[in-house]
């Protein structure tokens, strides 16, 4: 798939004569989310056009109006109405086309129920449990996720032989909620197998599984959907993380929980979705042989070693890791030159002079000295209220609509930040004088991929009460706060 492709559109007509709605759906053509709408919709006849969407960068106005919340698909949008989330298009679908061919849900609750229960279980558990099998760098972490994975196949084998047994679908005699929730992910199991050359669905194992597999895929309405195995490798290959332990490509990270410089690395790696070994140092005497010898120069944390090559210092480390896998997740720096010099200029700037002020704060000796300090602080943020205010205002995040090189050079320093305010007292990123850094901080802070690695405010603080014996690392600050 060309990412750099602008916004593909095709047209399926599954049925002779049209119903006089429109129907659209947002997708991207390897997302078994998406595959199991479109096999939805094939099945109740119903005539869709199919948008195909840039998901990494570069996202329609389409997809960003119609799933402001997430902005991902699948979408399904009816009579200019959008509807989000896979299993709830389902049921929408199974609603409003209820005299179309037979019904996806099964009529009876407590079937319905058990039908949910297993594709979510599937949705949420399974399957990223599976996809381990190609990211973890260990035999033993392999065996593990590979045990998982059987455990839960074992356990829809049991259901099947309990429920369904005799019925060529988890639907009974037609393809029902459950089959399209886990077929629609057949095309990746059989991509895990290849590539990690091992059997999941197994016929020895589990033979109705098996069988059961063998016979959904052979539908046609549904093999049409299913990516080829090939074209799934060669995916992965160009574009996705999962095939990264597979193919040797061992990263590490050397670092420390409390800096926010390590914070800063690891939201990268997680929102470039790369799989890495992270491996906590102590700093502050007894230095591990491995950071000594990768990082010689200045001995500090973090330091990201990618195929036993070490990277220093977090600022390099962040443009490294865009660089490296700029074919996954969504670019960290803008492409644009001077964007990308504005967002490098910022994040010196927070690094080098704002925070080396408002370190400051903690420390200084006097009320007059700390006054001057908050006022010097509250000038450095008036001056990023203003970049906001300038460049980015009506965007989520600094980066736009995704998180990018300076909400990551800025948010890291958010836990810190709290801990700050609680132990001086002192607000500092005020809602009532900077509005935007306010709304940006809320936003930056509920992502799951960073609200995760942002330490817990308290905990900094009982940190900062332990270490205040210690020098803190500033004006050269690669440590802690």
């Amino acid at each position: 798939m060309n990412k750099r492709a602008s916004l593909m559109i095709s047209f399926r007509v599954v049925k002779d004569q049209a119903s006089g709605e429109e129907v659209k759906l947002l997708g991207v053509w390897p997302s078994p989310y998406v595959i199991k709408v479109k096999i939805a919709l094939e099945l109740k006849g119903v005539r869709y056009e199919y948008l195909e969407q840039e998901i990494w960068e570069n996202k329609s106005e389409l997809l960003l109006k119609s799933n402001p919340v997430y902005k991902k698909v699948p979408v399904l949008i009816h009579n200019d109405r959008p509807v989000c989330e896979s299993a709830i298009i389902l049921q929408y679908i199974d609603e409003v086309w209820a005299g179309a061919r037979p019904s996806i849900l099964p009529s009876d609750p407590y079937e319905r129920a058990i039908a949910r229960f297993w594709a979510g279980y599937f949705d949420d558990t399974w399957f990223y449990g599976a996809i381990k099998i190609l990211q973890v760098k260990t035999e033993k972490e392999k065996a593990e996720a590979i045990e998982q994975s059987f455990a839960g196949l074992s356990l829809l084998e049991e259901t099947y032989e309990k429920s369904f047994k005799g019925k060529p679908f988890f639907g009974g005699d037609n393809i029902g909620y459950l089959d399209i929730a886990l077929g629609s992910f057949l095309g990746w199991v059989k991509t895990i197998e290849k590539m990690s050359g091992l059997k999941l669905i197994d016929g020895a194992k589990f033979p109705l599984l098996a069988t059961w597999a063998e016979r959904f895929c052979s539908v046609a309405t549904v093999k049409e959907h299913i990516p080829k195995t090939d074209k799934m490798i060669e995916y992965c290959s160009k574009y996705s993380p999962y095939n990264m332990a597979a193919s040797g490509d061992e990263v590490k990270l050397l670092g420390a929980w409390a800096s926010p410089y390590v914070i800063r690395v690891r939201i990268a790696l997680e929102l470039k979705e790369v799989s890495y070994e992270y491996l906590e140092q102590e700093i502050w005497e007894n230095k591990s042989e491995l950071l000594l010898k990768s990082n010689p120069v200045y001995k500090k944390v973090p330091v990201l070693i990618h195929k036993d090559r070490p990277i220093c210092d977090s600022a390099i480390i962040l443009q490294y890791i865009d660089e490296a896998w700029a074919g996954t997740g969504p670019s960290i720096l803008p492409s644009d030159p001077y964007e990308r010099a504005v967002a490098l200029f910022w994040a010196s700037y927070v690094t080098d002079t704002w925070l080396s002020t408002t370190k400051k704060i903690i420390n200084a000796s006097t009320e007059k000295e700390k006054a001057e300090t908050v006022e010097q602080s509250l000038v450095g943020l008036s001056l990023l209220e203003e970049a906001y205010e300038k460049s980015f205002k009506g965007k989520p995040f600094f980066g736009g609509d995704n998180i990018g090189y300076l909400d990551i050079a800025l948010g890291c320093f958010l836990g810190w930040l709290r801990a700050l305010e609680k132990i001086s007292g002192i607000k500092l990123i005020d809602r009532a004088k900077l509005p935007l850094l306010a709304e940006w901080a809320e936003h930056f802070g509920a992502v799951a991929t960073v609200e995760k690695l942002i330490p817990k405010t308290d905990k900094l603080v009982e940190y900062y009460t332990k270490t205040t014996t210690l020098p803190l690392p500033l004006p050269n600050p690669q440590c802690f706060f």
